[in-house]
């Protein structure tokens, strides 16, 4: 599949809808379970006609220095599909 939509905000429809949480969660899983190729596009059809958004789970962390102010240490923390955060050094 190329999209995994978001339940849409459609009455009636409640009871089969998943929060965001939940549908990034799922797509996180999958990510150590399928192929790249067969990974699809988690996306939300934003209401009143603006299009579809990706939001899909966040792998891409804070960015370290912004919390110490220490530039020269600057760290990435890259979560991995089973949640774990990694330490990932910026380009030097």
């Amino acid at each position: 599949p190329y999209y995994l939509h978001h339940g849409d905000l459609a009455p009636g429809t409640s009871h089969l809808r998943t929060t965001l949480e939940q549908g990034q969660e799922l797509m996180r899983s999958l990510r150590g379970r399928v192929s790249g190729l067969c990974q699809p596009d988690y996306v939300l059809d934003i209401p009143g006609g603006h299009g579809k958004a990706p939001v899909g789970p966040n792998f891409l962390a804070v960015n370290d220095a912004q919390e110490r102010e220490q530039p020269l240490e600057t760290r990435y923390r890259i979560s991995d599909y089973c949640g774990e955060v990694h330490l990932y050094p910026p380009k030097q």
